[in-house]
């Protein structure tokens, strides 16, 4: 599966990226510039999931994810962040497949990837 990964901070990025790797999947780009540098990332990579944070510059995860989906509707986006709760409303309310909680493991990241390739749903 191609993956795009999005996080403002590039050490993460990088770690996410290489994480995909682990499990068998291919980053096709790392973004840090923010949300509107991911929905342009998008357009010119078309993935077939996103990881994306929440708490981004110019444009959030939430508005991003809104964006993406409004271009690609089966888009599958995986949120990743540790400053917002999975419960929180606006995640499960946004369409996005999964949400992980940072820091992230290569088992918890394998099975989200999983679960988008197949079309599960995550407990």
């Amino acid at each position: 599966m191609r993956v795009l990964i999005a996080d403002d901070d590039r050490e993460m990025a990088e770690v996410l990226a290489a994480y995909v790797g682990e499990c068998g999947h291919e980053a096709v780009a790392t973004v840090t510039g923010g949300g509107l540098a991911v929905i342009q990332a998008f357009a010119r990579f078309q993935p077939d999931a996103v990881l994306l944070d929440i708490r981004m510059p110019r444009f959030n995860g939430l508005t991003v994810c809104h964006a993406l989906l409004s271009r690609k509707p089966d888009a599958k986006i995986i949120f990743v962040s540790g400053s917002v709760e999975g419960d929180n409303p606006f995640i499960s309310g946004c369409g996005a497949a999964a949400y992980l909680q940072k820091p992230v493991s290569v088992a918890e990241l394998r099975e989200a990837l999983g679960a988008v390739e197949t079309g599960k749903a995550l407990a």
